[in-house]
């Protein structure tokens, strides 16, 4: 009976102290970026239509250079989130599904949070700059 006892115990503290990995964090953690970000893809495509017509209207030679550098910045903006989303539609299934070894769950989660960060951040600085070009 102590044997028995002394198994469950082991088996206890073996079973409650996990793999220390929280998949749906991490997929949750990358979401959150992404589902901050799309809401704003309209606004990017309506910028980029203003930032153009704007540089159909001036006369700088560099001012338009500037603009029309601008609107590809956003349209590559727009690109990138989706591209980021084909890929995590390729690439993801078995990380989230828990499919993978942790450590390469670990290594999918780090990189797809760092991508989809610098997507966010692209978007981001390409409206600002929108903006204050359409000031």
């Amino acid at each position: 009976m102590k044997k028995i006892a002394a198994f469950l115990i082991i088996a206890l503290v073996v079973s409650s102290c996990g793999n220390g990995f929280d998949t749906q964090a991490k997929v949750d953690e990358v979401l959150n970026v992404h589902d901050e970000v799309m809401p704003k893809m309209g606004e990017l495509m309506n910028l980029k239509r203003q930032i153009l017509a704007k540089a159909e209207g001036e006369t700088d030679s560099i001012m338009v250079k500037d603009l029309r550098m601008l609107a590809q910045d956003l349209d590559e903006a727009q690109q990138g989130m989706m591209v980021w989303m084909r890929e995590w539609s390729k690439s993801s299934a078995p990380h989230v599904k828990e499919e993978s070894e942790i450590e390469e769950r670990k290594a999918f989660f780090t990189a797809e949070i760092e991508k989809v960060t610098q997507v966010k951040e692209a978007i981001n600085g390409s409206i600002a700059e929108a903006k204050e070009a359409l000031k």
